[in-house]
């Protein structure tokens, strides 16, 4: 039988799904259905590095309780979110790559309306044991990222949070186990050169080189997703997937090129 908590959050997707199909979009076709949206190319995979994240992000707050470097958590990469690129069905209607890069399923909302804070999401409504998971490998979930995500990247594609997490959360086992992973927590407190980490990744995923890897690096204080600004801390890497290969990660065969970094020469992988 269905928990009071459990009815509002269906009525909440529901409702989601109405505004979905309802909203007028101007130059951008509004009559699309989750349906619609399984027509994109790729998946960007993006994960954190945790202590270059807490040493950058000033709204970071208690996502950074532990920063001891024996904590598992500042071992491996964690959890940042699985985004689908911009479906074929807006591609047509007119939608640029900004304008879906920017709003995602929040284009859907009324008037366009971008919450004020990743905390204004509604909770999700998760069981306990991946609620569990999902907090361990996504500390930013306790400054709502976990929200963000969801509600942004999923919500307009159908699946639930129940549905969605637990293929994310594969994938990060998937890519902690990898020789890649392992050379980033080898070199912790270290400077070391982007060619590096980049020729780090082709070897372990067996590619010719590292174009499906995006390295991301900021300063202190200032997050950005500038391309220009180029950063010097290690703080998150992105890897692009086929849309329908997503099972098939790490192979070689998974992986597509990527958008470049903008990670300086010399990177500081922070322990």
């Amino acid at each position: 039988m269905l928990t009071m908590r459990s009815r509002l959050s269906k009525l909440h997707l529901l409702c989601l799904g109405l505004l979905f199909m309802l909203s007028t979009t101007g130059t951008v076709a509004s009559a699309a259905t989750p349906a619609d949206m399984q027509d994109f190319n790729h998946y960007t995979f993006a994960v954190m590095w945790h202590p270059g994240v807490c040493a950058t992000w000033t709204n970071a707050g208690a996502a950074c309780k532990d920063l001891s470097p024996e904590a598992k958590v500042n071992q491996e990469w964690t959890m940042h979110g699985l985004w689908a690129s911009r479906p074929q069905k807006l591609m047509a209607s007119g939608m640029n790559g900004p304008t879906w890069w920017h709003y995602g399923c929040y284009w859907f909302n009324p008037n366009h309306a971008l919450p004020k804070d990743s905390c204004a999401n509604p909770a999700l409504n998760i069981p306990t044991q991946l609620h569990q998971r999902l907090y361990t490998h996504m500390p930013m979930a306790n400054i709502c990222l976990d929200r963000h995500e969801y509600y942004k990247h999923v919500a307009c594609f159908g699946e639930t949070p129940e549905q969605f997490f637990p293929k994310e959360l594969n994938l990060l086992d998937k890519l902690n186990a990898t020789s890649f992973t392992a050379f980033i927590r080898n070199h912790r407190g270290q400077w070391v050169s982007r060619n590096a980490i980049l020729h780090a990744f082709a070897e372990s995923f067996k590619v010719k080189n590292g174009d499906a890897l995006e390295l991301r690096c900021e300063t202190p204080g200032r997050h950005t997703h500038e391309t220009e600004h180029q950063g010097t801390i290690l703080t998150q890497a992105w890897i692009t997937i086929h849309q329908d290969k997503l099972d098939e990660f790490p192979a070689a065969g998974s992986l597509e090129e990527g958008r470049k970094g903008n990670c300086a020469e010399k990177i500081h992988i922070l322990k």
